[in-house]
C-alpha cells in the first residue's frame, strides 16, 4: 500500500514539550521561529527536535510534520 510509514511509537511516548514543538514544525518553523515563540534557546529546540526524530524513528521535519497531522491533529 502507498504512503507513509507509520512510527512504531505513540504520540504518548514524546513529552509534552515534543509534542508541542512537532506542531510548531508541520507549521512549518525553524529552530530560531520556534525558540522565539516558546521563549526557549535554538539549541534547546535542536535537541527536543532530535528527540522527537529519534523516538519516531524518523530523519526529517517534513516527516515529523506528516506525522503530526496522522497522529496529533486526532488529539485535538
Amino acid at each position: 500500500m502507498g504512503g507513509r510509514a507509520r512510527p512504531s511509537t505513540p504520540p504518548s511516548t514524546l513529552t509534552g514539550r515534543e509534542r508541542e514543538i512537532a506542531r510548531l514544525v508541520a507549521r512549518g518553523l525553524t529552530n530560531r521561529g520556534i525558540a522565539d515563540e516558546l521563549v526557549i534557546s535554538p539549541a534547546t529546540v535542536a535537541r527536543h527536535v532530535t528527540n522527537i526524530l529519534t523516538k519516531l524513528g524518523y530523519s526529517s521535519r517534513a516527516q515529523i510534520a506528516a506525522w503530526v497531522v496522522d497522529t496529533l491533529s486526532a488529539e485535538d
